[in-house]
């Protein structure tokens, strides 16, 4: 296994644990199908959702007769 395959292999784990850990669930998404740069970009999405949730439930919090 070369280095690019390592390095792809590691992003796939850490893909599957944000997907696990936003959802508590296992999904059967083949995320060896995806290049490099899309499974960069499917982090991204993951950790942007998570903030948006995070913001959302501070502003829940400071703000709570607004929905």
């Amino acid at each position: 296994m070369d280095a690019s395959e390592a390095r792809r292999r590691r992003l796939i784990d850490v893909v599957r644990g944000e997907i696990s850990r936003a959802t508590g669930r296992r999904y059967q998404i083949d995320l060896d199908a995806l290049d490099e740069k899309s499974l960069q970009e499917l982090l991204r999405l993951l950790r942007d959702l998570d903030g948006e949730k995070r913001a959302a439930v501070q502003r829940a919090r400071i703000f709570p007769w607004q929905r």
